[in-house]
Order: C-alpha cells, then structure tokens, then sequence
C-alpha cells in the first residue's frame, strides 16, 4: 500500500462530510428520494438546480452542496440503488454500460484527487525541510517536535 493509500484509508466518509441535520433527514431526504425514485434512466436526469427548484416549490430552499450532500447520504446508505449523474444531472440508472461509465469516471476522479493529494503532501514536507533547515518559508502556524526528528 502506497502512502495514498493509507490517507485515504485513514478517512472515514461518514465523518468526512457531516451527517445530516434532523431537517435534512426528516424533511428534505424524503422530498429529494421521492423525486428521485422516478428519475430511471438519463433521460429523466434532474439537475442540481432542478431539484432545488422543486424543493422550493415545497417550501425549501436549500444549497447546491445540501443537495449534495443528501445524494452521498442516499448512495452510501443504499436507500436508492444506482443513483448516478452525468453532465446533465442525476437519473437511477438502468443501462449497464451507462454505470460502467458512471464507475471508471469516479476512478479517474479519485486518481486526480490522489495525485494532487501527494502534490500537497510533497509541497508541505518539502516547506518543513525549509524551516527545519532556517530557511524562509511562506508557510506559518506550528510544527509538532516530531517534525523535527529524523
């Protein structure tokens, strides 16, 4: 396992986004699943913005991220099976092909998000090495005693 791997492996989902308010769980989840569980198929994609519209028309009006958020909730709770998006917007999908695409264009995510993950990593170390050294940095705050050590 490479050091990618053991960050990654380190965060947890359900404490990396914040779980849903009572509102969001009680109110807003049920509004958006039953939206969604007539959306089979990309034809009947709806968007970020469309799903918003017609939770306002509910009386909601929310943010893009709480939209979201809510579709993480229901993927990773399994509440609607093979609940993907494209472009267009979100659909339950039906087309085998359509969630093979769906799958390898979160892998691709994920590698990019990998790689400039170690970007970040290598920078940071690489800016420590400076201050370690008594070189200037533009990096502030405080370094652990174990930054020190070799």
């Amino acid at each position: 396992m490479n050091d990618n791997e053991n960050v990654i492996e380190k965060v947890d989902s359900r404490s990396a986004f914040a779980a849903l308010s009572n509102h969001e769980k009680n109110v807003l989840l049920p509004l958006v699943l039953n939206m969604m569980q007539h959306r089979k198929d990309k034809e009947k994609v709806f968007s970020n913005t469309k799903i918003r519209k017609v939770l306002k028309e509910f009386g909601q009006d929310i943010a893009d991220s709480q939209i979201r958020k809510i579709i993480f909730h229901i993927r990773n709770n399994d509440l609607l099976d093979l609940l993907i998006a494209n472009n267009d917007g979100y659909y339950v999908a039906t087309n085998i092909q359509d969630i093979e695409r769906w799958i390898e264009m979160q892998k691709g995510k994920i590698a990019a998000m990998h790689e400039s993950l170690a970007a970040i990593q290598r920078q940071m170390e690489r800016q420590k090495k400076v201050l370690i050294e008594g070189g200037e940095s533009h990096m502030t705050g405080q370094m652990s005693i174990f930054d020190y050590l070799p």
